[in-house]
């Protein structure tokens, strides 16, 4: 049998599969599944994957089938750079105003609404699109969010992981590594390649520095970002540590996200 791990496809999380696949730690007991955030929060809850970087609030809101790779995420403080709201209007003036929202995120539509809802005391309306970039404000996130940022100078742009931090003063954790718990348990056929699996990601998440500078070659973003910002953008705006202050803030939005329903 072999492990089911989802593959997301965003500059956030590349310095960890990078490493996992130059120094071939991705053994042939480990099967990668391609997707987006949702996409793979969709394949862990129906079973189709076993373990899989995966939105926080997939996590927070079925805790019952999943356990998470302790030590390690993909979290961010003051900012975060692809997790972005963009608008014609001021954050005060959106009352009522509707927002088009990305369907590839789960985390950041909840993140957005605590922010506008809870933090500031608005009530927009929402709508999912396929192409949200088309309206007067709308959410990206991953690659698109960092392509949009630099070629739409026309419009507000907010930081939803400054935002967060601005209001609570603690980092946010966009995803966790998520794995179902009947893999987990010490009886299953599986257990062993989960925890020599589980040992590979934190020693990624402590190696990949060193392949900091290898990494940029020939990667697709330096089509429309320079190797500093991207350098940037991996080595201060990502943080991979799952530390007890990360977790308190898991803890709070868990209690945010409760509010909402």
């Amino acid at each position: 049998m072999k492990l089911k791990v989802g593959w997301i496809q965003y500059a956030n999380v590349y310095p960890i599969f990078y490493v996992l696949e130059k120094e071939g730690l991705l053994t042939e007991d480990i099967h990668l599944v391609k997707g987006v955030p949702s996409q793979l929060n969709w394949a862990l809850r129906n079973d189709l994957i076993d373990l899989s970087p995966s939105s926080s609030v997939e996590y927070l809101l079925n805790q019952e089938i999943y356990d998470y790779v302790d030590g390690i995420c993909i979290s961010s403080k003051e900012y975060v750079q692809s997790v972005l709201f963009f608008t014609d209007y001021d954050l005060k003036a959106l009352d009522g105003k509707k927002i088009l929202l990305t369907a590839e995120s789960a985390t950041s539509h909840f993140l957005l609404r605590i922010i506008l809802e809870k933090f500031l005391g608005l009530k927009p309306e929402y709508d999912i699109s396929a192409a949200p970039w088309t309206g007067q404000s709308f959410l990206l996130i991953g690659d698109d969010a960092l392509k949009y940022r630099k070629i739409l100078n026309n419009k507000k742009i907010y930081d939803l992981a400054n935002l967060w931090y601005k209001h609570t003063g603690l980092p946010f954790v966009f995803a966790l590594w998520i794995v179902r718990k009947e893999i987990t348990a010490p009886d299953s056929e599986l257990y062993g390649v989960y925890t020599k699996f589980k040992e590979k990601l934190l020693y990624a998440k402590d190696k990949w520095i060193e392949y900091a500078h290898e990494m940029l070659k020939d990667y697709y973003l330096k089509k429309f970002m320079t190797e500093e910002e991207i350098l940037f953008y991996w080595k201060k705006n990502m943080d991979y540590n799952l530390t007890e202050m990360h977790k308190k803030s898991l803890t709070l939005f868990s209690s945010y996200i409760n509010s909402l329903k």
